[in-house]
């Protein structure tokens, strides 16, 4: 994976698509928003840290809610 984007490290997002027993399920985030160059400002998580907040840690690249 040669992209990165700069929220990757410290975001809890990417820690749990990298780490989760549901890595099958979030795994598809990571190629298509953390490892994507045209796609990676396109992320929920990304938009909302640019304005210089914190993200729910629920919140999906996509803007959906991490199911329970």
């Amino acid at each position: 994976m040669a992209f990165r984007c700069k929220n990757m490290q410290g975001c809890p997002m990417y820690n749990l698509i990298t780490t989760s027993l549901r890595i099958m399920q979030l795994q598809p985030y990571l190629m298509e928003y953390c490892a994507n160059p045209d796609h990676c400002r396109e992320c929920a998580r990304f938009k909302i840290i640019e304005t210089g907040k914190e993200p729910p840690a629920d919140l999906l690249p996509d803007g959906k809610k991490l199911p329970a």
